[in-house]
């Protein structure tokens, strides 16, 4: 079996979207359109940020860890007007199963437009087909009413459910519903012969 191809994280376009590595301009960004809003972060492993200070500190963690070729971590920005409105990561590749783990956020106001699904589909195309993962998965807590439903989209199945400890959120437990695509899964919905 062949290595992953890791060229770490590359730029790229989508219908309505340009996924793309983080800037420092983006802070401003990141605070007042996902991470600064309360309710975007309700659902969130992380607490919302308090200052626009916060999110320039953890633009800059991304950036940093963005510079390692096995790291993934984009912005999605809104190609109509060129402003940072979500962003999508792998927090956990490992390398040796060749499987990644897959978390987003997105604004309030883009929710249920379909945005996250292109950048769900482009980001999975990219693991999967460009850097070789075999398999992809990602969570959402079950009390979150459209969790699952970017995941669904993008032809991810229900593998099961588990509980979390929330350190930021003072050590809460909380249950997620976890959800996998395989890469013949992933070939068989996207590769038309």
């Amino acid at each position: 079996m062949e290595g992953l191809n890791l060229i770490g994280t590359q730029p790229f376009e989508t219908k309505r979207c340009r996924v793309r590595p983080f800037k420092l301009g983006d802070s401003q960004y990141i605070f007042k359109n996902w991470a600064g809003d309360e309710n975007a972060a309700r659902y969130s492993t992380r607490n919302a940020h308090k200052s626009v200070e916060e999110s320039t500190a953890y633009c800059i963690a991304m950036m940093k860890a963005s510079r390692s070729l096995d790291k993934f971590h984009w912005i999605i920005e809104l190609t109509e007007t060129g402003e940072p409105i979500g962003e999508i990561n792998v927090v956990d590749a490992d390398i040796e199963k060749r499987e990644a783990k897959i978390n987003y956020a997105l604004g309030e106001e883009w929710q249920g437009k379909g945005i996250m699904t292109e950048a769900f589909e482009a980001v999975l195309a990219y693991l999967i087909f460009v850097i070789g993962f075999d398999a992809v998965t990602a969570e959402f807590f079950t009390e979150d009413p459209m969790g699952g439903s970017v995941m669904e989209s993008c032809g991810l199945k229900h593998i099961g459910t588990s509980q979390i400890t929330l350190e930021q959120k003072g050590g809460i437990t909380a249950e997620i519903q976890v959800y996998r695509i395989t890469k013949p899964e992933w070939y068989a919905k996207n590769i038309k012969v």
